[in-house]
């Protein structure tokens, strides 16, 4: 009965694409770094909002339901004073609807500087989350809606063989005699064309992250220190499609690693490894990725949490060997300047436990920049 279930819906999800009008599943959401020479000696407001629902049915033993509900709101004065330079300051606003009273408030200020035509530096408040462009298994796409304000270091090299994100996000800072220890995350995510023919692409992704929790000033120093290793190598072919309905065709496979590499060990597993291969069918307005995930004592702090060997919140619960067939589904829709409707939908058939699990989300993304002054 639940073969049949995901059946109905990889088919149904096959049907929608061909009634929307080629785009990635998080195209909307990626925001411009560009420093554009129109802007010079310019200032703008900027404002950043996304509403979101997100509805996690979950059933299995590795991760746990739950749903989200709330809103995200980055609002920010930037200015260029040259054709190499950015400054941006404002705050962000995440609360979630029905805790009104419980609003999380960051203050934002980045400096940004072009250090060559296709490379920029960035210091502060750095373009995060999706935009590093990391699979699900590494990175969860949820932390755009709950934990989307991210500050460091980065550096981007954008060309047209090269993509290359390498940066630094430091999410707990500690002072002498916290009671908590520091947390910070260093990733490299890029992408190599190797063949660029007009009917098709090869490329090479590679994709590397540490997630390290630790320090020596803090008070607690009984707590272990941390550190875990994942990488993903993949190769992905991409081409074309004249259709009406179909205009894109990727497929990827990547090899994924886990390891610990903490002094001391306290991980349940000390390294894995894992094989995750997808096909994606997109046009200019839904995007259907069919997907196949093994995992072997896979461990990723910060990826999506149903790819993982053991849970996070039950006490010594395992599976050491994860098989998922996926289907997923993505709407997207620019239904005024600056204003993005967006749609997902997930599913995650594990093959072992025959056990069907979910989620699906809707956001309304506005992104929009207001001329105040010139100098």
């Amino acid at each position: 009965m639940i073969v049949k279930r995901f059946t109905l819906i990889v088919l149904l999800s096959i049907f929608f694409i061909f009634r929307g009008k080629a785009q990635n599943e998080n195209t909307c959401y990626i925001q411009d770094h560009g420093i554009h020479i129109t802007d010079t000696s310019k200032l703008f407001l900027q404002i950043d909002n996304n509403n979101f629902v997100k509805n996690n049915e979950y059933f299995g033993q590795v991760a746990e339901g739950y749903t989200l509900l709330g809103f995200n709101l980055t609002p920010r004065v930037v200015y260029f004073p040259s054709t190499k330079v950015k400054l941006s300051a404002g705050g962000n606003f995440l609360t979630y609807y029905g805790r009104e009273n419980e609003v999380k408030v960051s203050l934002l200020l980045s400096f940004q500087y072009k250090l060559h035509p296709k490379l920029d530096f960035i210091l502060g408040n750095i373009y995060g989350t999706v935009n590093h462009k990391l699979i699900d298994p590494l990175f969860n796409f949820e932390r755009f809606l709950n934990q989307n304000i991210e500050n460091g270091i980065q550096f981007l090299w954008n060309s047209d063989r090269v993509f290359a994100d390498l940066w630094l996000d430091w999410e707990q800072q500690i002072l002498q005699d916290d009671p908590f220890q520091e947390k910070f995350n260093v990733g490299l995510s890029s992408n190599f064309l190797l063949i660029n023919q007009e009917s098709f692409k090869i490329s090479v992704p590679f994709q590397n992250l540490i997630r390290h929790e630790g320090g020596q000033i803090n008070s607690n120093s009984e707590e272990p220190l941390t550190t875990i290793f994942n990488n993903a190598t993949g190769l992905s072919y991409s081409r074309p499609i004249h259709s009406k309905f179909l205009h894109h065709l990727d497929l990827t496979t990547y090899v994924v690693n886990y390891q610990d590499l903490s002094p001391e060990k306290r991980q349940m597993y000390i390294d894995g490894t894992a094989s995750y291969t997808t096909l994606e069918l997109t046009n200019n307005h839904i995007d259907l990725t069919l997907g196949y995930w093994y995992g072997e004592q896979f461990v990723a702090p910060i990826g999506t949490p149903i790819f993982e060997s053991y849970s996070r919140t039950k006490f010594y619960v395992e599976e050491p060997i994860r098989q998922l067939a996926i289907g997923k589904i993505s709407y997207q829709k620019n239904v005024f300047n600056g204003i993005n409707l967006g749609f997902r939908f997930e599913g995650f058939y594990d093959l072992l436990g025959s056990n069907l699990e979910y989620t699906w989300a809707a956001m309304v993304v506005f992104n929009e920049k207001f001329f105040l002054k010139a100098f």
